[in-house]
């Protein structure tokens, strides 16, 4: 990373980004869940999956639009 002149970044945390960001994009959560080798699902939620943002302002932007 150093020789990258990156910033430091530990294998949890890149695992972690990788999984919210495949959920935020579309890949179902049990796929997502077995990636990370989890059998249970509720875990993989409850400690990887992230709303992005983006996530978060285009349901805002949809519940807007159902209550008109």
């Amino acid at each position: 990373m150093e020789a990258a002149g990156v910033r430091r970044v530990r294998l949890y945390d890149a695992r972690h980004a990788c999984l919210s960001w495949m959920a935020n994009n579309g890949v179902p959560d049990t796929v997502v869940s077995a990636w990370a080798g989890h059998s249970d699902l509720s875990f993989t939620k409850r400690v990887y999956l992230h709303p992005d943002p983006q996530s978060r302002n285009a349901s805002s932007e949809k519940l807007s639009e159902l209550l008109g």
